[in-house]
């Protein structure tokens, strides 16, 4: 396969409004069978399931879609691509329910990334954890819950699938190294006594932020598509094309979060669907990397 790294470069992102169409309908299968698994939990009273299921329907409505949804078409494209073909009304549902498995993962973070920062909006609309009937308390719980419906749907549906370890096995070490890579990015400025520690400038470079891309950002926004895409069409986990769509795949995570930084400290909010909160949380961002690479000693005094 000497075009894998084209095609996780090009190909990936020539998405149709069709594709997304029929993506989206896919996700509102899986909702229903989640929040069906809710409806069927024993010793708990119609009252209070009906409780349950009308706030995580509204969570899952409100968390889950509503971006571009590129990761989760990624995958769709990466299994079109290596089949060669368009795929079958099957494969293309396995395809769709695989990229909503990596959606539903970009929930869970940013979810709980909202809290950790303290965010106010996300995607042009108060965060999750702001809505007034849901707090940071529920907040917190509702991310583990999200995480827990991934392992939910892939047992359902993949559970007989000859790749089903490989791909339980991709999402547990995603979210290993993006949780990782969350801890490098909280603590660009770290804690004592409940409290921020005095700003240290020497803990602000350029190769600390690299790595805290590649956890944060890397795995979990390019290179797990790529991978689902691969183990479900039956590479081994020892070949080679992994390991050269990861290298590809981190270059693109480090540009991506470059962009994002810049972004953050520059875009409107309408525009870029959030308030920015990187200068005021003391983030290990690349504009103070950089900054510090090109100041004076007396302009870092």
């Amino acid at each position: 396969y000497p075009h894998i790294s084209i095609f996780f470069v090009t190909r990936s992102c020539k998405m149709s409004s069709s594709d997304k169409a029929a993506f989206l309908k896919v996700f509102t299968i899986l909702k229903d069978e989640l929040i069906g698994d809710l409806e069927q939990l024993p010793g708990i009273s119609d009252d209070v399931k009906l409780q349950l299921t009308t706030y995580y329907t509204e969570c899952l409505d409100v968390t889950v879609p509503g971006g571009k949804m590129t990761r989760g078409l990624c995958v769709v494209k990466g299994i079109e691509v290596l089949k060669g073909r368009a795929l079958t009304e099957e494969e293309f549902n396995d395809a769709s329910i695989l990229g909503w498995q990596v959606e539903w993962l970009q929930a869970y973070f940013l979810v709980a990334d909202d809290i950790m920062d303290g965010s106010i909006t996300r995607r042009g609309a108060p965060c999750w954890y702001k809505h007034p009937h849901v707090t940071q308390d529920n907040g917190i719980n509702d991310a583990l819950f999200l995480e827990n419906l991934i392992y939910k749907t892939l047992r359902r549906h993949f559970k007989k699938h000859p790749s089903y370890v490989h791909l339980l096995e991709l999402f547990i070490e995603t979210s290993h190294r993006t949780i990782v890579g969350q801890h490098l990015d909280t603590n660009g400025t770290p804690y004592a006594d409940g409290k921020r520690a005095p700003l240290d400038l020497s803990r602000f470079t350029l190769g600390r932020y690299k790595a805290c891309v590649q956890y944060k950002t890397s795995y979990y926004s390019f290179y797990i598509s790529c991978a689902l895409a691969l183990s479900y069409c039956g590479i081994p986990p020892e070949s080679e094309m992994y390991k050269r769509a990861e290298e590809v795949c981190l270059r693109l995570g480090e540009y991506f979060q470059i962009q994002d930084d810049v972004l953050d400290a520059f875009a409107p909010p309408e525009i870029l669907g959030k308030i920015g909160t990187d200068i005021e949380d003391a983030k290990c961002s690349w504009l103070v990397c950089k900054a510090l690479e090109l100041v004076t000693p007396d302009q870092r005094q």
